[in-house]
């Protein structure tokens, strides 16, 4: 199974890297949390690995609300 960063996700759905976290915390998009590590300030960091299909299957949904996904703003 292909695991795609937050940023190749993005590309598949048609919309922001931070767009797929936000959607990772509400519950819409599954994800792991991997490659844990302390930063300098001595909190925990981590990145998201999501799966191509997940990816996949989020940007067949339809979507109802907001600017429409893969469209550029002009």
């Amino acid at each position: 199974m292909k695991m795609l960063t937050p940023k190749e996700a993005a590309v598949v759905v048609g919309c922001s890297p931070q767009q797929i976290r936000t959607l990772i915390r509400k519950g819409t998009l599954k994800a792991k949390k991997v490659n844990r590590w302390k930063d300098s300030n001595g909190d925990w960091r981590y990145s998201y690995a999501i799966s191509a299909s997940e990816a996949r299957r989020y940007a067949r949904e339809p979507q109802t609300r907001g600017f429409p996904r893969g469209k550029k703003r002009s």
